[in-house]
């Protein structure tokens, strides 16, 4: 024990000669030194004040703010986190403001010296704070004016001046100790392992007796021995990171160039040109940009998770390392926990340092011929990426269809609908295919019983009970008002580019444009099929929902039940309609109102419990949450005292005649509510009579406020006036994709091939 006090005062002194970096001692925010230094959970330092304001103006809306130095995300729910409550780093503390050793004075009476004579004091006046001779302090009280003066031994001096300096430093002390009686020097000091404390000699025999104590050396020399392995991995990382990062340099200076000497090919291509291919040259130039920007936003994003891991290693390299080489026993036992964990954290998680490929982009050219003017011009490919034509059957293409045949963006690898009954269902030929990856992705942040509109009701993947026109009765068109959906006006191919993407939903807008959501980017289609512009998504967002009216609905999930909402408007322009958090369970089908109003269907929603709080329950139910993102009304079962809701899937709102009608194909109904969510009416199957649907699956109006209800298991399309009663049913041999109506009276059927027939319907 005695070695041990010994070694505490050799490595204090060790310490207090070691010259202190300036950066352990002054704050990254403010670049002065600490003022009540504190630690974030990545274990950077700063000033308290710096920190609270830094939180003030970087706080979400969830709570998180990021570390101003590695970006790491530190949430209301982090230990310690409460603002005003960060824990304090006692390391740069005491660094900061070190305590000072008592300074010993002379003891020479202070009349003796006066007078020229060197007499040593043994009396301590306290009223003076002088030291006075044995016949000094004799006659100097009994002196009028010093009568009341108070007099201490040489003793009782020392004694009281070593402890003015331990409270002094006591009143420094933040880390925990049994009681102010403890000294770090005691023989009989050690540290209690079950209660993470220093205790003295007295309280360890009388408190700690039965816990496991061991010397403060021990634990930090242990603690010393196993932090070095893992700060040995860190190093390698932060040299692996390193390292990439300067590839990446090299990566996006490549890049650059083949972009630049790209663009630069385009636009001396296009001075050979006339000016009816300068829209063309147009198209390439804007596909060129969205191929390169996302590789060079893949880069960026690489880079700032890399810088910012390497930066969160290096936090933690300098804390472990400056804990090493400055800091106290204590201070090693209290912050080794924190230090370790951090560390583990460190070393479990992906250095994201995967080779990234460039994919060789060129320009494709093919021969040139009058005839085929697009050809001309080229495309745009990735790789050694064939470039697929349609093989002519019709002579002299139109020329909007010219350049819909041959205007190709390249492709994303995506098919559309998987069809998982394919094999045992010979009628269908035209298969997109899905990869596998995408199978795994899609929808896999929700619940599947809830939230798959794509599943049952708006994709062609479920199609056993699907009758085609060879399986339809016959007394099924005995009705006048019965009729086959064939003979259209005209047809319109999506590009191959469009159709080799997963498409998410599709919508025709009041003029006409087609509207395309995909898994990347948002097309704008023109009534012909040309593409008049694109909107891709950012980062993190996924198409959810697109309404037969052509609003664009995507999300983010945000934790359980939690999601960031956001719906488009349909004019093109990709202006926001709607915009916040819900708190929901499950999303079956998400849309908007024009004045932003915000519609979701979902299989549950939330209820209050008086014994346990809030809990799912079962049971099909619309939800209108306001512009500022409160819940309006919940519309469920119980408002109708009736079950017309069971797995309500796709909505549409009628803005002029303020209806809203939402397809179930869980009840087999559509329902019409009011503006105040009141229902107007319900058609689809009743008990007791003959059914009417399968589904439904799909649904949408006209500008005249006729309703269009698809089944597709049925092979029919019903048109049902404004106060719901049946005008016209068609009969199809085929699975739509989507069915909805243009505003110059026709009827639209989108097939997976990509293929898009206009008809007559109102006749």
């Amino acid at each position: 024990m005695v070695w041990t006090k010994q070694r505490c005062t050799s490595m204090e002194l060790e310490q207090s000669e070691l010259v202190i970096p300036r950066q352990l001692l002054c704050c990254k925010l403010c670049d002065e030194e600490f003022t009540k230094p504190c630690y974030l959970p990545c274990l950077h330092t700063f000033c308290q004040k710096c920190i609270h304001d830094h939180r003030q103006s970087s706080t979400d809306e969830e709570g998180y703010f990021p570390c101003p130095t590695c970006m790491t995300e530190v949430g209301p729910e982090e230990e310690d986190g409460a603002l005003g409550n960060l824990p304090e780093n006692v390391l740069a503390r005491r660094l900061s403001v070190p305590s000072i050793d008592p300074v010993k004075r002379e003891t020479l009476c202070f009349y003796c010296k006066n007078a020229g004579n060197f007499v040593e004091g043994k009396t301590h006046c306290v009223t003076c704070d002088e030291f006075l001779c044995s016949a000094c302090a004799d006659s100097h009280t009994t002196q009028e004016e010093f009568e009341d003066h108070q007099l201490q031994s040489e003793e009782d001096y020392s004694t009281h001046l070593e402890k003015s300096s331990s409270t002094a430093s006591l009143g420094q002390q933040v880390l925990p100790v049994c009681c102010e009686a403890y000294d770090p020097l005691d023989i009989g000091a050690v540290f209690c392992v079950e209660c993470d404390v220093s205790v003295c000699a007295d309280c360890h025999v009388n408190e700690h007796a039965e816990h496991r104590c061991a010397e403060l050396t021990a634990i930090a020399q242990h603690f010393e021995t196993k932090i070095k392995e893992p700060l040995k991995e860190l190093d390698n990382d932060s040299m692996e990171i390193s390292e990439f990062l300067e590839n990446l340099d090299s990566t996006e200076q490549t890049i650059l160039e083949q972009k630049d000497s790209l663009k630069q090919n385009v636009k001396e291509r296009t001075k050979q040109l006339c000016s009816l291919i300068k829209d063309y040259q147009k198209l390439l130039l804007d596909d060129i940009e969205r191929r390169f920007d996302n590789q060079l936003e893949d880069i960026k994003t690489r880079r700032l998770d890399l810088e910012m891991h390497l930066e969160a290693i290096r936090g933690v390299k300098d804390f472990t390392n400056n804990l090493i080489t400055y800091g106290s026993y204590e201070e090693k036992v209290h912050l080794r926990k924190k230090v370790g964990y951090r560390i583990r954290e460190l070393c479990e998680e992906s250095l994201g340092t995967d080779p990234i490929e460039i994919p060789s982009v060129t320009l494709m050219e093919p021969n040139v011929t009058v005839d085929t003017i697009c050809d001309m011009f080229g495309t745009i490919a990735t790789g050694d990426e064939p470039v697929a034509k349609e093989q002519e059957t019709k002579e002299d293409l139109p020329t909007s269809q010219h350049f819909q045949r041959y205007h190709s963006f390249g492709d994303s690898g995506h098919g559309s609908d998987s069809m998982e009954h394919a094999e045992t269902e010979p009628e269908l030929v035209e298969i997109f295919e899905k990869t596998p990856r995408e199978l795994h992705r899609q929808d896999s942040k929700q619940d599947g019983s809830d939230t798959d509109m794509l599943s049952s009701s708006n994709s062609s993947d479920k199609i056993k009970n699907v009758k085609f026109r060879e399986q339809v009765q016959q007394n099924e068109f005995e009705n006048d008002n019965a009729f086959n959906l064939e003979n259209p006006k005209r047809e319109v191919t999506l590009p191959a580019p469009i159709q080799k993407e997963c498409i998410k939903g599709i919508g025709i807008n009041e003029k006409g444009d087609i509207i395309v959501g995909t898994t990347s980017t948002i097309h704008v289609l023109e009534k012909r099929g040309i593409v008049r512009g694109q909107i891709p998504l950012e980062n993190g967002w996924n198409i959810h929902s697109v309404s037969s009216d052509g609003k664009v609905s995507m999300t983010v999930p945000r934790g359980d039940n939690r999601f960031k909402v956001r719906v488009l408007k349909n004019d093109g322009t990709g202006h926001i309609l709607s915009d916040f958090n819900v708190e929901s369970f499950g999303l079956n089908f998400v849309t908007s109102d024009q004045s932003g109003t915000l519609i979701i269907t979902s299989n549950r929603y939330a209820q209050i419990h008086k014994s346990h709080g809030k809990a799912a329950k079962s049971g099909g139910n619309i939800a209108f949450y306001g512009p500022d993102g409160h819940l309006i009304r919940r519309i469920t079962n119980e408002d109708f005292h009736a079950n017309l809701l069971e797995k309500p899937q796709m909505v549409v709102v009628d803005e002029k005649r303020h209806k809203t009608y939402v397809a179930d194909p869980g009840s087999h109904r559509v329902i019409a509510l009011n503006a105040d969510g009141e229902l107007v009416f319900e058609y689809g199957n009743q008990e007791g009579q003959e059914e009417i649907y399968q589904g439904p699956d799909l649904i949408s109006i006209d500008k005249y406020g006729n309703i269009i209800i698809t089944d597709k298991r049925e092979g029919r399309i019903d048109i049902l006036g404004p106060k719901g009663t049946l005008k016209k049913s068609f009969y199809m041999d085929d699975i739509p994709r989507f069915v909805g109506a243009t505003p110059d009276k026709l009827l639209v059927t989108a097939m997976p091939d990509g293929n898009m027939k206009f008809y007559d319907y109102l006749n």
